[in-house]
């Protein structure tokens, strides 16, 4: 999500920062990811991002809002970086729409704000490792060991993993040696608008 080019909220942290100091966090988030729900392609699985909190407020409307989507097609990437009253408690709210096929991909593992409850309560299908760490990993230890034990307590309770902003061959390279065989960022593509 983007807004105009030139503007002050062309950056989407900017955007969702305003509307956090204006308290209109969780109905701004809300409203993305029903735009995001309306442009996505249908043909292949996206993946749309809301806050923990966001889907506890609208869970409700959330479901309602989704009856008429093939939710085999969607993951819902849950952020932390503002989180739910609790993740279990999240995970109920998300039940009823995993049981229609609708995947769960933990955003931004290793970003500082991470905790284990969110993968042992929220049990999601994927683990998205933050860029942050993947952008060290070539030179930093610490990243390649928290990058190892992600992935081994993934495959233990059968989650896929993603490495989030891979740049470079060598970091490829380097998480695929791990094991880490999904990956997005720059090397493979830079996000580009949707046709209107």
């Amino acid at each position: 999500m983007r807004g105009p080019k030139g503007t002050k909220i062309a950056d989407p942290d900017e955007l969702f920062r305003r509307a956090h100091e204006l308290d209109m966090l969780l109905e701004t988030d809300y409203l993305v990811f029903l735009q995001a729900l309306v442009r996505r392609p249908r043909n292949v699985c996206s993946f749309v991002n809301l806050f923990g909190p966001t889907v506890e407020q609208f869970s409700l409307r959330l479901r309602e809002d989704l009856i008429q989507t093939d939710l085999t097609k969607l993951v819902l990437e849950i952020n932390e970086k503002f989180a739910p009253s609790a993740w279990s408690k999240l995970q109920n709210c998300l039940h009823p729409l995993r049981e229609r096929g609708l995947k769960i991909a933990l955003d931004d593992l290793g970003s500082g704000f991470s905790n284990l409850d969110a993968v042992v309560d929220l049990h999601p299908d994927l683990i998205k490792i933050d860029r942050d760490v993947v952008s060290s990993i070539a030179m930093s230890k610490e990243s390649v060991e928290l990058v190892d034990r992600v992935r081994r307590l993934a495959e233990k309770l059968d989650m896929n993993v993603i490495a989030e902003g891979v740049e470079t061959e060598q970091q490829a390279a380097l998480l695929r040696e791990m094991g880490v065989t999904l990956g997005q960022g720059f090397l493979f593509g830079r996000p580009e608008p949707l046709p209107l």
